[in-house]
């Protein structure tokens, strides 16, 4: 009696294992792409991680759960378009995709619930999600990084280039920035380290503000934050000139002036 019982336990078990397989998939797919070409990345819900390469190629795969349709691979002129599609009335579905494209394609990233990561691209890179971290990796090309809630890391190589960088919950990081950087979160700490920099806006709400590293000959900073403290450690050459208010707090310097 006991074989009797447990042979549909077992086999219930084995279906369980065999549906929970079933509703995991994988992609992939390889197009030809030119090496300057623009890449666009859509996906709803899960992670987008991009690699630029030294091939004429876009690279794509994808693990899929849930209720997700397909993926739609289709290089139009010189853009390649990669986007996930799900159902009309669907209710869950997530793609971890991971792709690698042409290092010299500008990237355009549009997520709704995932993070997005990039590495080795050196063209224009506009990352943008709505619930989800955004860390980027630059060479010398402006860069657009945006999310609603969440952390983004932006890291260059002190090559000058218009950096946006802005997320309403979520900490901001700034490595190795160069040329115009503009940085803004509403509830977080932002931190920036400059290797040149030469128009710097940073705001946030509630929260620290850090600016730190050199600045170029002529250089202007601007600096605020509603309830949070604000430290400046900067190098630059042939003096400078500040103004610095405080509506409630301190203001202290290492010059021994005294504020009025």
């Amino acid at each position: 009696m006991r074989y009797v019982t447990a042979l549909p336990v077992a086999l219930a078990t084995l279906l369980a294992g065999h549906v929970a397989a079933a509703g995991a998939t994988t992609f992939d797919q390889t197009v030809s792409a030119q090496p300057k070409g623009v890449v666009e990345v859509n996906n709803v819900a899960g992670e987008i991680e991009v690699t630029g390469w030294d091939r004429s190629e876009v690279s794509v795969h994808a693990d899929l759960s849930g209720e997700v349709e397909k993926v739609d691979v289709r290089t139009e002129g010189g853009r390649t378009i990669v986007k996930v599609i799900l159902p009309s009335v669907a209710h869950h579905g997530e793609a971890n995709l991971h792709l690698k494209i042409p290092a010299g394609s500008e990237l355009d990233v549009s997520a709704v619930s995932a993070d997005v990561k990039s590495s080795g691209v050196l063209g224009v890179q506009r990352l943008t999600t709505v619930s989800g971290d955004v860390s980027a990796e630059l060479a010398g090309s402006d860069a657009e990084l945006k999310t609603v809630s969440g952390d983004v890391k932006l890291k260059g190589h002190g090559q000058e280039a218009r950096l946006r960088v802005t997320t309403v919950s979520g900490d901001v990081h700034v490595e190795h920035a160069a040329g115009d950087l503009e940085a803004s979160t509403v509830s977080g700490t932002l931190v920036t380290g400059l290797d040149a920099g030469h128009s710097v806006r940073a705001h946030t709400t509630s929260g620290d503000l850090r600016i730190e590293g050199k600045l170029s000959h002529g250089a202007e900073i601007e600096a605020n934050t509603v309830n949070g403290d604000v430290t400046v450690r900067a190098a630059i050459d042939g003096g400078f000139g500040c103004k610095v208010s405080s509506f409630s707090g301190d203001i202290e310097d290492c010059f021994g002036l005294r504020a009025e």
